[in-house]
């Protein structure tokens, strides 16, 4: 009698639980449907120009900005390679690694220089060792480290910036929206919208912003590293981003009546630079 009285109980729990999910089932219904487009990578169509446009270049820069991180690593690659090391090992080992290898070289006799403009290269300082084939392996590998995280770093500082504009753009169309779009059925929909751009467009320039300081970073320790005219990479000063200086701007010189006396010319090395190549 009491096993029968148990299954009866269990029965009727069981019966209540599928008609408390039936019951709420419209409003479960209704909460997923309220998940946002452009946090699911997708673009609202409402066939007004500003706010499809706005839409997708929302959804184009959420896109780009999931490859951040991708992106700043593919820096790495190349370089850690060069050194023999897995390409996911921690960027302090691959640094020390890259100042002990250029130490090396310098040691040899391979002196180095960089040059950011026009375009960033390794230079081979005469009057030095010739690189050999191993030395021109490791020297390929800086060099295109360099390139390839400052490139990095201008792409996703783009990126960041995109989303900066696109969000003053949201914000304006956000203030209008309610007049543009008075009487329209996807009133709502577009609300819903705007209000979840304004997260994916906070999201998607913080890890822009982020990354492009890690390929600065890593630009910047490389420089440090290889340049055999440059002081030795400290830890503290290394973690400076490059300076976003525009190419080929220059130092004003010093005021009169400061005190200051004219610079005087460097004096022009006995041998010259050239490049590393042959």
């Amino acid at each position: 009698m009491t096993r029968a009285s148990d299954g009866a109980s269990r029965l009727r729990a069981a019966a209540l639980a599928l008609l408390l999910v039936a019951a709420h089932a419209p409003m479960i219904a209704a909460c997923a449907a309220q998940t946002s487009q452009i946090e699911q990578g997708r673009a609202l169509r409402t066939g007004k120009q500003p706010y499809d446009e706005f839409f997708e270049a929302t959804r184009a820069l959420r896109e780009e900005s999931l490859k951040a991180e991708e992106l700043a690593d593919a820096a790495q690659a190349e370089l850690a390679r060069a050194l023999g090391l897995d390409r996911r090992s921690a960027g302090d080992a691959m640094l020390d690694a890259a100042r002990a290898r250029a130490a090396e070289l310098r040691a040899s006799g391979v002196r180095l220089h960089v040059e950011l403009v026009p375009e960033a290269r390794l230079v081979n300082a005469r009057g030095g060792r010739s690189p050999d084939a191993d030395d021109r392996g490791v020297i390929e590998a800086f060099e295109a480290s360099l390139k390839s995280s400052l490139a990095a770093a201008k792409q996703l500082d783009e990126l960041s910036r995109r989303a900066v504009e696109l969000e003053k753009k949201r914000a304006s169309l956000a203030a209008e929206s309610a007049e543009a779009m008075a009487g329209d059925p996807q009133r709502r929909d577009v609300k819903r919208e705007l209000a979840a751009a304004e997260r994916v467009l906070a999201e998607a320039g913080a890890s822009a912003e982020r990354h492009a300081g890690r390929a600065s970073k890593l630009a910047l320790d490389l420089v440090l590293a290889v340049d055999a005219g440059g002081a030795p990479a400290r830890r503290g000063a290394a973690r400076r981003p490059l300076s976003r200086q525009p190419a080929g701007s220059v130092k004003a010189p010093p005021q009169r009546g400061s005190g200051a006396g004219a610079a005087p010319k460097p004096p022009k090395p006995p041998h010259g630079e050239d490049d590393f190549d042959p």
